[in-house]
């Protein structure tokens, strides 16, 4: 019954204007992010999105900080409460406004909550350029997992109220799931959308590395943190010895893993990843394992379906909340732990893992397809919204 409620949802959200609107320019976009590019889900979305549109807008790009730091754009920069992996960055204002004012953008999108998106907000608004809203993280169940009640409950009212804000000065909004969608509506957004998640084109163009019959390897790809659920990933190797457990990323729980990897034979522990890395190690292993108890979307489980891989994750997880894919996903039992649906999926005559699988494999490339015309026909209404005020009123 979710999966349906979902769809008819998705449908609903999703739907372009019914009538084309002529426009005078081409888009010329800029992403502000704090996220640093390429070392989460949310800093890859973007890159991914930006490598699909590049050619078919006149300008789109990212402005945000980045691993190898910029000097000349980041300022001061803290370790993020809770994991010092990550950093949150203020940019030195001068050089962001002088970096959009050469990128000359007529549309900007705001996916984060933080310094670098307040000061790209306040670009944008003094020069009545038109913005997006990404909508992307339910903080009230992210600050439980690391805050006790008296401080997260507080943090997460203040986090709703700016979001709430945010979401006023926006064209449009646009949201990952369902979940973050009704979420924008609650908090008063008029102009909202669901929005898949693009791929990155080299997951798609390369052919995948044949598959064994057999499961040998099960990889987790993630940070490494209380809500992505690596300790379970970590139990279930304690159960299948006869199975290496594969663990790429980086986080609070590094030691953790660092720890099991030197005290069990079949666990490896390879770090933070690039890109090209993480699809090779997709294509080395049978199964990618997603047990987070907080997931958007999951974009290595899109990845890794376009690798044909198997793909075991909690039903909570944002990409079973899209019909096409969520049928040839594998499921972790509310009822059992990780290792035991491990156990299930292992049990499973090959023929029986590959037809329930293959409903989701061949429908990656027509996701990705979708994904990237509703976003190009979002953007075009966010301007055109701003620019003719009588859209405002017309249904979503």
């Amino acid at each position: 019954m979710k999966l349906k409620d979902s769809h008819s949802m998705l449908v609903n959200a999703v739907s372009p204007p019914t009538t084309p609107i002529a426009r005078d320019q081409p888009l010329r976009i800029v992403i502000v992010s704090d996220a640093v590019a390429g070392r989460n889900g949310l800093g890859t979305y973007y890159l991914d999105l930006i490598e699909h549109l590049r050619d078919r807008v006149g300008h789109i790009s990212l402005i945000g900080p980045t691993s190898d730091r910029h000097s000349e754009l980041e300022g001061m920069s803290l370790p993020m409460p809770g994991d010092k992996t990550q950093r949150m960055v203020c940019p030195r204002v001068a050089a962001l406004n002088r970096m959009l004012d050469e990128r000359n953008p007529n549309l900007v999108i705001i996916p984060t909550i933080g310094a670098f998106s307040y000061f790209g907000l306040r670009y944008a608004s003094s020069r009545q350029i038109p913005m997006v809203i990404a909508h992307h993280t339910n903080f009230d169940q992210l600050l439980s997992l690391y805050w006790p009640g008296l401080v997260a409950k507080p943090l997460g009212w203040m986090l709703r109220q700016l979001n709430e804000w945010l979401i006023g000065q926006a064209s449009m909004v646009a949201s990952l799931n369902t979940e973050a969608y009704e979420d924008a509506v609650a908090l008063g957004a008029q102009q909202a959308r669901i929005m898949g998640t693009p791929i990155a084109t080299s997951f798609l163009r390369v052919p995948p590395a044949p598959r064994n019959d057999s499961i040998r390897r099960v990889i987790f790809v993630g940070r490494l943190a209380a809500e992505k659920g690596v300790e379970e990933v970590l139990d279930s190797a304690k159960k299948y010895p006869q199975i290496e457990f594969a663990i790429a990323g980086d986080g609070p729980g590094r030691e953790v893993v660092e720890a099991a990897a030197s005290t069990l034979r079949n666990v490896r522990y390879l770090g933070w990843l690039s890109r090209d890395r993480v699809r090779e190690e997709l294509d080395r292993s049978e199964v990618l394992m997603l047990p987070s108890a907080i997931e958007t979307f999951g974009t290595v489980a899109l990845e890794a379906l376009a690798r044909e891989r198997y793909v075991l994750l909690r039903s909570e997880c944002g990409i079973a909340k899209w019909p096409s894919l969520a049928s040839g996903l594998f499921y972790i039992d509310e009822e059992d732990s990780v290792a035991d649906s491990l156990g299930k999926l292992l049990a499973k005559p090959v023929e029986a893992r590959d037809q329930i699988a293959r409903r989701s494999w061949d429908a990656v490339h027509d996701f990705n397809q979708h994904t990237i015309r509703v976003w190009l026909e979002f953007l075009a209404e966010a301007v055109d919204r701003h620019d003719a005020p009588g859209l405002e009123r017309q249904a979503a």
